[in-house]
């Protein structure tokens, strides 16, 4: 593989090539502190490195990459390294041979691991193993004017000058990886591709699914980046195993072009207090499988990955095709075009829905953010619901640490079956549809709309202006409030125009982190935790601001907290519950819950704390949604027998599969709790107003029908 042509071409026709996986994810394991410069270690500790690179090599991979994604001069200057940029790629190349030299050994006659020869895995089977260096982004954000024509010649510069290092060095080729916008990587790839004639891996790494940072099509910037010379084009990091293979359903495969993947093994999110990511090497492996039938000969990879992560992938292309070459050139079994997160492409079942009994909303008005002055059907009960004058106002409340009045969500479920509805807001400026859904949710008999917070870092309308409107619309709004977004003015001023604006019903969450949302170079606040936040609104509902000052009114705030019962110490996660209603939490709302055994075993953990549990439950709309919540979605275990039922149903029949799943849950969360957490998924909210008709008819506690 040192030179383009021939060799190249028939490597990735014969077959699939494998790589190896996270660099840093290893060496933190290892016990490299988060922050330090990885890069630096071919200087300091160039034997741990090796290993790093000797353990994917034994795992099976093809090709490893060296430890130079931030070797650039850019990146080096933070830790003062600059001066050091062409010896720390020389040294990552002569590890990277080094490793590849000890994993495979000297065949007859060659010299094992120099560039380009044929050596042996330790399976005896023949297989080059090669050596690719690598170059990261250097830019944070691409304005939206575009990268300026002074800043175009320096970023080549910057480029060109860690490729001639690594060439220099004897690497086989080149992987440009992790690039958010097709702009800097086609500058990257512009300022390398005359330096070599050996091949070049172009990888954009978007934020969100279909397209680039800079707002191109990824089919798009894909010919793009073929047109300049790229050797393979693909996609790594970010977006998750299922994200990268929605991204490529929703590409036209062309012809001459190969094609290229690093996933992440999952999301990034918190466990037990420490940074982790959601997926296992099995589900890696399997959706790895899903992209190589899709067209995808180069595999590999990203954050969050290691050497079983490989392992299994090599042992599952193996099993699968051996020498044969893997698949067509279309995904097997996937639809084109693309489908919702981790949804179904298959065609809607005919649900029990409340579409005719949807009060008629102004378009227009719902289209420009505003509240409809007069929503056909519906009868404003904020006062009857909350217990509180309409405009919202403090006068006569009482003040203290119980701020669930006999009205509110968390009295209510002491006494009767009560329902919330997770309704997410939408993406786009049209929210006609997410106000549709709402208030067919309040005629099916839900006595709240519960609204996240950006979660998982996507970036949604936000959950304060669709709560006012909701409110206006006489439907009862629960507002998430995470600890990541805002600093402690931010938070306590967001509250106050909470609780202005009539919204009392809170929950307060720590927050996915940004880095592997939307805008990944946003920055993660946590001033504090949900626990210590917790504490502070509960000084507001005393009439004391966080800082300590009194406030003319007291706050009449009604705070949940989370809880989530799938971790490896149940015991602990109840402890850590306890302090959260210790700190003055009123209601609890649980992950959903697909094992049934669960529902027992929280309800006698909780029983001591006198809190109301609201447990979740949320309809499966497909095999592949499953599979996503299950081992991408933090927080979420779904049991084997119910992943195996969501795989056995036709595709036409699986949304109703999901639904029977629901109901049978539902009426075991209902033997438990009184309190009912709905989370409607994809917008379908015909699927949680069955759900909510479901919860009245069962427990005779049909809402009062009022006068039209």
């Amino acid at each position: 593989m040192a030179h383009r042509g021939p060799s190249w071409w028939a490597r990735v026709q014969s077959g699939v090539l494998v790589g190896d996986g996270a660099m840093a994810t290893q060496l933190h394991q290892m016990g490299v502190p988060i922050r330090t410069c990885c890069e630096a270690l071919n200087l300091s500790q160039p034997a741990w490195v090796e290993r790093v690179h000797r353990a994917y090599l034994d795992a099976g991979a093809d090709w490893i990459q060296t430890n130079t994604f931030g070797a650039n001069r850019v990146a080096l200057a933070r830790h003062g390294l600059e001066d050091q940029t062409e010896e720390i790629n020389r040294r990552a190349v002569e590890i990277a041979r080094r490793a590849v030299k000890g994993a495979v050994g000297e065949g007859p006659g060659e010299t094992a691991g120099a560039p380009g020869a044929p050596d042996r895995h330790p399976n005896g089977a023949s297989a080059p193993k090669v050596v690719l260096g690598t170059i990261g982004s250097v830019l944070d954000l691409v304005a939206p004017g575009g990268v300026e024509p002074g800043q175009r010649a320096w970023l080549r510069g910057i480029f060109r000058e860690q490729a001639e290092a690594l060439l220099t060095a004897g690497v086989d080729g080149l992987l440009l990886e992790t690039f958010p916008a097709l702009e800097e990587l086609g500058i990257a790839l512009e300022a390398v591709r005359g330096l070599t004639d050996a091949p070049i891996l172009a990888h954009l790494s978007p934020d969100a699914v279909g397209v680039t940072r800079d707002g191109v099509a990824i089919g798009e910037a894909f010919a793009v980046l073929a047109s300049l010379g790229a050797d393979a084009v693909g996609l790594n990091c970010r977006l998750g195993p299922n994200g990268v293979l929605r991204t490529y359903e929703g590409v036209p495969p062309q012809a001459g072009v190969v094609y290229s993947a690093a996933p992440n093994a999952g999301l990034l999110h918190r466990l037990e207090g420490d940074i982790a990511y959601t997926g296992d090497p099995d589900y890696f492996a399997s959706v790895a499988e899903q992209l190589v039938r899709w067209g995808v000969r180069v595999v590999a990879g990203c954050c969050g990955t290691t050497p079983a992560h490989i392992r299994h992938l090599r042992e599952r292309l193996d099993a699968a095709y051996g020498d044969r070459p893997a698949g067509g050139s279309a995904a097997g079994g996937s639809c084109a075009g693309g489908s919702a997160a981790g949804g179904s492409c298959a065609p809607s079942t005919a649900l029990p829905a409340a579409a005719d009994s949807v009060p008629a909303i102004s378009t227009a008005a719902a289209t420009a953010g505003r509240a409809p002055a007069v929503v056909a059907g519906v009868v404003d009960r904020r006062a009857e619901r909350t217990g509180l004058p309409e405009d919202g106002g403090v006068t006569g409340r009482r003040s203290g640490d119980s701020a669930a009045w006999p009205g509110s969500l968390a009295e209510r479920a002491k006494r009767v079956h009560t329902v919330v509805v997770e309704l997410d807001p939408p993406r786009t400026l049209d929210v006609t549809r997410y106000l549709e859904g709402a208030l067919a949710l309040q005629r099916a008999g839900a006595d709240a709309v519960t609204l996240a917070d950006n979660s998982l870092g996507q970036v949604r309308v936000s959950n304060m202006a669709m709560a006012s409107i909701l409110k206006g619309a006489g439907v009862e709004p629960l507002v998430h409030v995470t600890c990541r977004d805002r600093n402690l003015i931010g938070q306590q001023s967001h509250l106050m125009g909470l609780h202005v604006l009539g919204i009392h019903h809170i929950l307060l969450v720590t927050g996915d982190p940004s880095r592997f949302g939307d805008l990944p170079g946003a920055t993660s606040v946590y001033d504090v935790s949900s626990t210590e936040l917790t504490k502070m609104v509960k000084r507001l509902n005393q009439g004391i601001a966080f800082s300590g000052q009194p406030m003319k009114h007291p706050a009449r705030f009604v705070v949940g907290t989370s809880f989530n019962p799938n971790v490896a110490n149940f015991e602990k996660a109840i402890d850590r519950l306890r302090r959260k209603l210790d700190a003055g939490a009123d209601f609890v709302m649980t992950q959903p819950l697909f094992d049934p055994r669960l529902f027992e075993r929280i309800a006698r953990a909780a029983e001591p704390f006198g809190a109301p549990v609201f447990a979740g439950i949320m309809p499966l709309t497909s095999a592949r949604n499953a599979r996503f919540l299950h081992h991408e979605v933090p927080g979420i275990h779904i049991p084997e027998g119910i992943l195996a039922r969501m795989e056995r149903a036709a595709p036409e029949d699986a949304v109703a599969e999901g639904l029977h799943i629901a109901e049978m849950l539902l009426d075991e969360a209902m033997h438990h709790f009184r309190g009912i957490y709905l989370v409607t998924p994809f917008l379908r909210y015909e699927l949680t107003v069955h759900l909510v008709q479901r919860v009245r008819a069962r427990s005779g506690e049909a809402r009062r029908t009022e006068a039209r």
